[in-house]
């Protein structure tokens, strides 16, 4: 070996037996993190270090637990200079750096102290008046010639001064002196340090001489960087998607209230849900045994008595079943003929294209009081019309019909049938835009051959848009499903606050507005928890149904 391939080979790995130091400094550290995560875990488990207990203890030691893995896993792939190894120290260090500069400001209490300052600064904005002012003085001060640096003097004082007596009427000394002894707590010390140094350690192995090393390439280099630039998003996911859902389905086994202690309850939750008792009217007191039992409600269905634990669950499933068989096709078919006419090419088309959408973009919080006003059975424009138009008949045929005045939002037996027509109006529009789009992907040259072997608008449609359009009516079909039976701010909205949610006798009662009443208004989070997971298993196995049809068709060669 020559004496310049000894320089560069010494430069490439250090003296220390194939090692460059730094990657010494790195094995070294990750084996103080995996030291540290162990111990933290133990003392957690033990509560020596915090007062954990049930799933907040779970998770907590948890996830110490899966640090330390990670560091353990990544040090025998750094001392043999696999890429594998320098992936998940760079990932775990990126981790640690943010996780524990995160720690270290709630240790201080920085977020409450911004809130601290945000309110003084409620009470003593009006000094912020004399900044702007000195900036007007001295931003005016070139119009006058003859005085200009003297009034630019006078502008930047007066700004000086307004600063300052700003910042010490919304308490910024204070505070900072405040952050600056805080700054000073051992805790804080050590989880600043600890996260600096794995930003070292995560410099170190991003530079190139670590790329050279590990003989990273390409593609293995932009994974890394992929996850680096996504991780922002990822650490949301975890945090406010990922654990609250794993935390839901833990609290759907549970009894609590949303603040007091958890009590471990196992299946019971469910076990309620669909626990149905089935009793001979012949047994002489069934129906009172039933009751007798916890049950709620019984219902008589021949010689059969049938009790449920919650009936509002099989109440609720009921209407929304309903309400879906109804209101999907509501908003799906008519979407589809009102988009056949919108492809027309006639003038003027793009603008009812943006009337037909503008209800979905106006916002349903909107619009729902808009048509409250309109489902007034006394001054409602709708019982207006209807009144009018038979006025109209008796007036033209000299008949002495009675106009109805339906109670829309206050009759048991019309009340879910004024949300599946707001349902199916608010959805048509939307639906309608997007088979709009769906039918401007067709090759125009299939209508013309239709058009050439004289094939009518029915027949053009019935055998070139509705097979062509299949994918965008299964997109369509599956969205309104889902939004379908996940079914709250309509009664929400529409029966309050003269109503509950779940409408006159129980008539708009959704398995959503029941999670709401049990969580919101009962805090009865376990609960309200097996119900959000049974939906969502309801809703999961409906997509999935709409997803296995799609292909069989697709399979059978249709579309």
């Amino acid at each position: 070996m020559t004496t310049a391939e000894q320089t560069i080979s010494t430069d490439a790995t250090g003296p220390t037996g194939g090692h460059p130091p730094w990657l010494i400094a790195v094995i070294a550290w990750q084996a103080v993190v995996a030291v540290v995560a162990i111990v933290a875990a133990v003392g957690l488990a033990t509560g020596v270090l915090f007062d954990f207990s049930g799933v907040g203890l779970v998770v907590t030691v948890t996830l110490t637990l899966g640090v330390a893995a990670a560091a353990v896993y990544a040090i025998p792939h750094l001392l043999a200079h696999r890429n594998r190894g320098r992936s998940v120290a760079t990932l775990l260090q990126y981790t640690i750096l943010v996780l524990g500069l995160i720690a270290a400001i709630q240790e201080m209490g920085l977020f409450r102290g911004i809130d601290a300052l945000a309110s003084s600064y409620r009470d003593a904005w009006y000094w912020t008046l004399l900044v702007v002012l000195g900036w007007i003085i001295y931003s005016q001060a070139e119009r006058i010639k003859s005085a200009e640096k003297a009034i630019q003097r006078v502008g930047r004082y007066t700004m000086a001064g307004g600063a300052i007596i700003l910042t010490i009427a919304v308490g910024v000394i204070p505070g900072t002196i405040e952050f600056a002894r805080r700054l000073l707590d051992p805790e804080v010390i050590g989880l600043t340090v600890f996260a600096v140094v794995s930003g070292v350690m995560f410099f170190l192995l991003r530079r190139s001489a670590a790329t050279d090393l590990f003989e990273t390439t390409v593609d293995e280099a932009e994974a890394i960087d992929g996850f680096l630039f996504v991780s922002p998003n990822v650490f949301g996911f975890l945090a406010f998607f990922a654990f609250p859902l794993v935390f839901s389905l833990f609290v759907s086994f549970t009894a609590w209230d949303g603040l007091t202690e958890i009590t471990w309850l196992g299946p019971d939750n469910y076990i309620k849900i669909f626990s149905l008792q089935f009793a001979s009217v012949e047994a002489g007191q069934a129906a009172s045994d039933v009751l007798s039992e916890g049950y709620s409600q019984a219902f008589r269905f021949g010689d059969v008595i049938m009790g449920a634990r919650d009936p509002n669950f099989w109440i609720g499933m009921r209407n929304i079943l309903v309400f879906a068989f109804v209101a999907i096709p509501l908003a799906t078919f008519p979407a589809l003929v009102l988009a056949a006419l919108l492809n027309s090419k006639i003038p003027g088309m793009k603008v009812f294209r943006a009337i037909y959408f503008i209800p979905y973009v106006a916002g349903i919080l909107g619009v729902l009081l808009i048509w409250k006003q309109l489902y007034n059975a006394s001054i409602g424009f709708i019982n207006y019309g209807i009144l009018r138009v038979f006025d109209f008949i008796n007036a033209i045929f000299g008949t002495e019909f009675v106009a109805p005045q339906p109670e829309w939002l206050s009759d048991p037996n019309i009340a879910m049938w004024s949300i599946v027509i707001f349902f199916a109006w608010f959805m048509t529009g939307y639906n309608a835009v997007l088979f709009v789009a769906g039918m401007q992907g067709i090759p125009g040259s299939l209508y013309e051959a239709a058009d050439i072997d004289g094939a009518s608008w029915w027949k053009k449609f019935r055998n070139i848009t509705v097979p062509l359009l299949r994918p965008t009516t299964f997109f369509v079909v599956s969205t309104t499903t889902i939004l379908g039976l996940q079914v709250f701010t309509e009664p929400f909205v529409l029966m309050g606050p003269q109503l509950p949610p779940s409408g006159p006798g129980n008539a708009t009662l959704t398995p959503v507005v029941q999670l709401y009443q049990e969580g919101f208004q009962r805090f009865n989070q376990g609960y309200a928890s097996a119900l959000a997971w049974v939906l969502f298993v309801l809703i999961f196995a409906v997509t999935i149904l709409n997803f296995w049809r799609q292909r069989r068709l697709e399979g059978e060669g249709v579309g």
